[in-house]
């Protein structure tokens, strides 16, 4: 019976790519930062490959009588090696360079975002008669309120990898101006260039009492609006 040689690096191409895809699977089921884990874990990359060296020359030293001689799988040896540079390279720059305070950094330096963050409110505005809206939202719906009261309803995501640092940009975007002319603005300036917290999507609902004016000229975003408040709505001259 012919068998084949043991071939050193296909064992440890195999365990890579079987605790990698393992790790990825858990990541859809729970929170799991994958690229924290391959960065605290890259040596064990090299303990498979030295491990599997120590068991060729003392369990195969003497198998085909030629003292223990290794052989390598060449292209699982690259592709080891890739990974090992790689997963060093990130080590090497994050934590000896000195160009990265902390791991979150060189997320933010390589524009890595893992982890959406979402932030839903609403406001009521009491004895308004008009409402001017400007750009900043990603789309406005417009209906018909059931009260005396106008309502504004707004939700906004970002990715991030800073939650607590997106939670609090995110909660000072939306800025609303009461009074008998009230103002609907968004600030998102703090977001252009920022490199741990994304560009933000924002999605208003506007429930608009009956004899209250909703100004949007200075809206071009997407527009959804009930029919029956149609003539109380101001929309810009292109109709837009």
């Amino acid at each position: 019976m012919i068998m084949k040689r043991w071939r050193v690096g296909s064992f440890s191409m195999g365990l890579i790519l079987v605790a990698s895809g393992i790790l990825m699977l858990i990541s859809l089921v729970v929170q799991v930062n994958v690229m924290n884990v391959l960065l605290t874990f890259w040596p064990v990359i090299l303990i498979s490959i030295g491990i599997e060296i120590l068991l060729h020359l003392f369990v195969k030293k003497n198998e085909d009588g030629d003292g223990g001689k290794i052989r390598y799988d060449a292209l699982s040896i690259l592709f080891i090696s890739f990974l090992l540079v790689i997963s060093v390279g990130f080590y090497a720059v994050s934590y000896y360079a000195g160009l990265f305070e902390t791991r979150e950094d060189l997320y933010a330096t390589l524009g890595i975002m893992n982890e959406n963050v979402y932030l839903k409110n609403s406001e009521t505005l009491n004895g308004t008669k008009e409402l001017m809206v400007f750009n900043g939202f990603e789309s406005i719906t417009v209906l018909s309120a059931a009260d005396k009261d106008l309502k504004v309803e707004y939700s906004i995501s970002a990715s991030t990898h800073d939650r607590s640092m997106a939670e609090g940009m995110l909660g000072d975007v939306i800025k609303l101006e009461p009074g008998e002319r009230a103002y609907l603005r968004t600030e998102t300036a703090m977001f252009r260039n920022n490199l741990k917290v994304g560009w933000p999507a924002i999605d208003c609902v506007i429930y608009l009492p009956k004899g209250t004016i909703l100004d949007l000229s200075q809206y071009q975003g997407r527009l959804e609006y009930d029919n029956v408040i149609e003539e109380q709505i101001i929309r810009a001259r292109d109709g837009s």
